[in-house]
């Protein structure tokens, strides 16, 4: 798994919600997030718990403000100063959490400072941004003749970023402290659904809503009764005490995504994610510049070709004037693709020039192990024979299968799982494979899984056979197996159960049941019963086999040992090698017999996966039984990893 250190500016909220977009593509491609900011939780709330840690501390000092935004230069200068002064103390606690950590990467939204953090740690740094301080401060400072080393220091430790991202609402002069630039597209949240708050706080269908929003520093002067009295609609704001019928208090912790998507008008001051947010709904826009701050001519220059605003000289105005503003307000208009949402593209496009920068020299090879459950994803260097990311998502491809068909809904519910992993995956410049195992062996309609992503990412996908399955445990597994011979390796999967054994000179037998977790599920049997003479239904031909080591492969035993140890199942490479003991087994066995399993749940893969741990379980205890031994080792490398190693002794042999 990936890890990106991700380093937030600590001036207003605009930083922080753009970051948020990003680790939350980051996430979906599998990739752990740690998240350096002080500004608050719920700018975060949108992404997954299991793939990211907030730590609340700042580098930087961003810009200072007092009233009505107003610039405040002593405590701007100030707080420069004093990132400065404590820059060794910074560098020391930084690099021990880089090196921690075992980081990959530092993205930077804008620090200057984290540029010398990742030369120390020998990591690459990326900054993604709209401007950078030295720009701001450039400005701020020109009359300051004193603080001009202080600025050359930040423009020399900026161009010491390996790979530089412009946002739009930029221009070439608010970057240029910025090496090897990438102009990338509109970066901003989204979401996937959202409420309708009209019919949630019995508004009227048509009733139009104004929001007012002026970022996370502060608030601007602002008759809101005035505003109120003029506008024919609802005003959502959070200013305390407005006395107006029409006007919407809420908090600044409150979803504004949810507000701006239902909004018809939005009144703001200049900001990044403000503007972003809006423009991508094709919101109206009415903005007024507070002057004298050098990023607003960015943000002003981007809004060009926006047919969608209005800007103001001054908020001061009485009802008569905002009726004359309002009344501006035109109904929006088709929106240039310069505005609309780039999320994706841009997490994909940082990705691969991550890939570029650390891995110039390699040969890559992506590798989809599509199980009847499960999506094991590895991307994969085979000239340094290493394992780059590996990413996993649950996929219920297999979930109630029957008359040998894979239903419509589950096809669309696996297709919406893995896109996030492909959708990313398709900017990489790799060989591509997909591996279908297990249910995708006997549906007769599996070709529409493999057609889906042979057309839409240039995937070379095939229902392997069991044999080719086996083949691929056998590598999967031979590390750990160390070349014991009797080891026997175990992939239980969804609609099927692979079993090798390890010979001399690199030999093995193997034999494959159509037996899985899904199978037994899907019949609605009883896990502990249904499991007990399973082995001697199916595996005749290993009678006779007393191994010395049992490996368990794959997701079935990292989900387990996740369970076990109680540990999130986002890393499935940190039980690698462990082992999951009999007893243990027998003892958690008892709890969920006994409904005692709440200490367990929050390990769990997902609410649904309780009767899927019972029959791993099961199918474990009556393995071990069989075979009269005490624990599994297990073996975080599933059959994508195997495929790749074989692929490491065979060169010349593809899958297709």
């Amino acid at each position: 798994m990936l890890r990106f250190a991700l380093y937030v500016s600590n001036h207003g909220f605009g930083h922080a919600s753009r970051i948020s977009a990003l680790a939350e593509q980051l996430i979906s491609y599998g990739v752990y997030c740690h998240i350096i900011s002080e500004k608050p939780a719920f700018l975060y709330s949108n992404l997954d718990n299991l793939y990211f840690t907030q730590h609340f501390r700042s580098v930087d000092s961003g810009v200072k403000h007092g009233q009505n935004l107003v610039v405040d230069m002593q405590a701007t200068r100030n707080g420069i100063i004093s990132i400065m002064g404590n820059r060794n103390r910074i560098l020391a606690e930084e690099l021990e959490f880089i090196r921690k950590e075992e980081i990959n990467l530092i993205i930077s939204d804008a620090p200057y400072i984290v540029s010398i953090i990742a030369q120390y740690a020998d990591i690459p740094v990326f900054t993604i941004t709209n401007f950078d301080w030295y720009y701001i401060y450039c400005d701020l400072f020109k009359n300051d003749a004193m603080f001009k080393p202080v600025l050359n220091t930040i423009w020399s430790m900026y161009r010491n970023t390996d790979r530089s991202f412009r946002l739009p609402f930029s221009t070439k002069e608010s970057v240029s402290a910025l090496p090897n630039i990438d102009d990338c597209g509109l970066l901003a949240r989204s979401k996937k659904s959202y409420t309708n708050l009209r019919k949630k706080h019995g508004w009227r269908a048509d009733t139009q809503i104004l929001l007012v929003m002026f970022g996370g520093e502060g608030g601007m002067e602002l008759d809101y009764e005035a505003l109120c009295e003029a506008y024919d609609g609802i005003v959502i704001s959070n200013c305390e005490g407005v006395n107006a019928s029409n006007h919407f208090k809420v908090s600044f912790s409150d979803d504004y995504m949810e507000l701006i998507f239902n909004a018809d008008v939005i009144l703001c001051k200049p900001g990044y994610s403000t503007f972003a947010e809006a423009v991508q709904f094709g919101k109206y826009i009415i903005y007024c510049p507070r002057g004298a701050y050098p990023e607003e001519i960015a943000l002003v220059d981007g809004l060009k070709g926006y047919p969608n605003c209005i800007e103001l000289d001054s908020l001061n105005n009485d009802i008569i004037s905002w009726k004359q503003i309002l009344s501006r307000v035109s109904s929006r208009k088709v929106i240039a693709p310069k505005f609309r949402n780039k999320n994706t593209h841009i997490a994909a496009l940082m990705l691969k020039r991550y890939l570029e920068t650390k891995h110039p020299h390699a040969k890559l090879l992506s590798i989809f192990d599509l199980g009847s459950n499960s999506l094991n994803y590895a991307l994969f260097d085979l000239k340094d024979g290493k394992v780059i990311h590996s990413a996993h998502c649950t996929t219920h491809l297999g979930r109630g299968f029957s008359k040998n068909k894979l239903s419509t809904t589950n096809i669309c519910f696996a297709k919406s799982a893995m896109s996030p992993i492909l959708n990313i995956d398709k900017s990489i410049s790799s060989e591509k494979v997909l591996l279908a195992t297990g249910v995708s062996r006997i549906a007769s309609n599996s070709t529409k899984m493999l057609t889906w992503a042979k057309d839409k990412y240039s995937i070379n996908a095939k229902v392997i056979s069991e044999k080719e399955e086996t083949r691929y445990v056998y590598h999967a597994a031979k590390d750990l197996a160390g070349g014991e011979e009797g080891t026997l390796a175990i992939d239980v999967g969804g609609a099927s159960t692979e079993f090798v054994i390890y010979g001399k000179y690199g030999k093995y037998n193997c034999t494959s049941v159509p037996v899985g977790l899904l199978t037994i599920h899907n019949s609605q049997a009883d896990a502990w019963t249904e499991t007990k003479g399973i082995w001697d239904t199916y595996i005749n031909d290993l009678t006779d086999v007393k191994p010395t080591i049992i490996i368990g492969v794959g997701l079935t035993f990292t989900y387990l040992a996740s369970v076990l140890f109680k540990t999130d199942s986002n890393n499935i490479n940190e039980h690698h090698g462990k082992a999951i003991k009999k007893a243990t087994l027998l003892k958690l066995k008892t709890e969920i017999m006994n409904q005692e399993q709440n200490q367990y749940l929050p390990y769990l893969l997902d609410e649904g996966y309780l009767p899927i741990l019972s029959l791993s379980i099961a199918f474990s205890i009556s393995l071990l039984d069989k075979f009269a031994m005490s624990e599994i080792l297990v073996c975080a490398d599933g059959i994508s990893i195997g495929y790749a190693k074989w692929r490491l002794t065979n060169p010349s042999r593809k899958l297709i």
